[in-house]
């Protein structure tokens, strides 16, 4: 019901709604293009570029030699095909408006001509065809990627840390749940091992494992399948493991509340799945402020985030490090819960 509830709302809030830059456009474009897109100006095409590359605006348009140049930013895949069909949507008013006027023009101007003629031969001239005006073709490239580049790659950034992250939490959730019921982890706890050994121990554990899980999905991704990728592999790979780190240590701390594989089952519908909609998958501009909160205490938020501007944008460390500093937050909150949870669990 809570899943449903959350599709629903987000869902509904979904929106096309773009913001575009524009440089130097005569009025008669700018006021129609206003009806179609939120429009901010620009004084020159770097300054515009310039806001894209901080996401302020998803396209720019100016006109060179009387063709319109569009530039579109190419790294959210909600807003691309918007930009494109509002801008496309606009000139083509723009051009049936000059057609009208020309028309009108050409009508009034063949009739005169039409009377003179019948003046001077005392004959009616046959009908004159009045040649159409043709929309000049629109010059359309992209600041990230390129018009062949499939919906897949787009998506691919936010699949890749949605799969990683549920994979490692089912591994070692129900890995943990064995140690658990078979009485390992107890007798465990009864020897004078600190806490925060023992779950960094089981940490590392399973860590090794996640390395390979993680590190195979990528391969296959990126090398097998052949999705884009503008940035640094091995920034990209960062990503990935402290994406799996995160849902390793929450598979951690959510086994711990589970006393069977059914139990910890239960928790996929409540925690993991509703993630899946903070990926980046979905325009939450339009939501509602509970669906943003939950947006910024959810991990794969600032991990699907990471994925897409390494992968789409090649943004480097620099670029990303706030959203890898959020991240390691999380493996350090996890991992203090899980010490809390043991104390409780640890025989006197």
């Amino acid at each position: 019901l809570f899943v449903l509830f959350l599709m629903y709302t987000i869902f509904g809030a979904s929106s096309d709604d773009v913001k575009i830059g524009i440089v130097d456009l005569p009025e008669e474009v700018t006021q129609l293009l206003k009806k179609e897109a939120a429009v901010i100006t620009y004084p020159t095409n770097n300054d515009a570029k310039k806001a894209m590359l901080e996401q302020q605006i998803d396209a720019s348009i100016s006109i060179e030699n009387e063709t319109p140049q569009i530039l579109i930013e190419g790294g959210n895949v909600s807003k691309n095909a918007s930009a494109i069909q509002k801008i496309q949507r606009t000139l083509t008013a723009l051009t049936l408006e000059k057609r009208h006027v020309q028309i009108q023009s050409l009508s009034k101007l063949v009739v005169q001509l039409q009377e003179q003629l019948s003046l001077v031969t005392g004959k009616t001239p046959e009908e004159v065809t009045i040649p159409k005006a043709l929309p000049q073709k629109p010059s359309i490239t992209f600041l990230y990627g390129d018009s062949e580049l499939e919906l897949f790659d787009q998506l691919a950034p936010a699949l890749m840390g949605f799969f990683i992250f549920f994979f490692v939490f089912l591994i070692s959730g129900v890995s943990f749940l064995k140690e658990r019921s078979s009485g390992t982890l107890e007798r465990t706890l009864a020897t004078p091992l600190k806490r925060s050994s023992i779950v960094l121990g089981y940490f590392i554990g399973f860590f090794l494992f996640v390395i390979i899980q993680t590190i195979l999905i990528q391969l296959f991704i990126v090398n097998i399948l052949g999705v884009t990728q503008n940035g640094n592999y091995g920034l990209l790979l960062l990503v990935n493991l402290l994406t799996a780190s995160v849902a390793l240590a929450l598979g951690l701390l959510l086994s711990s509340f589970s006393r069977s594989e059914f139990q910890l089952i239960q928790f996929i519908p409540l925690v993991i799945i509703p993630q899946i909609f903070f990926s980046g998958l979905f325009d939450l501009s339009d939501a509602p402020k509970w669906v943003a909160f939950i947006n910024t205490i959810v991990p794969l938020t600032y991990a699907a985030e990471a994925l897409q501007n390494v992968m789409t944008r090649g943004h480097s460390f620099v670029d990303i490090w706030p959203n890898l500093l959020v991240l390691s937050g999380f493996i350090i909150v996890f991992f203090l819960l899980n010490m809390r949870v043991l104390k409780k669990q640890r025989p006197v």
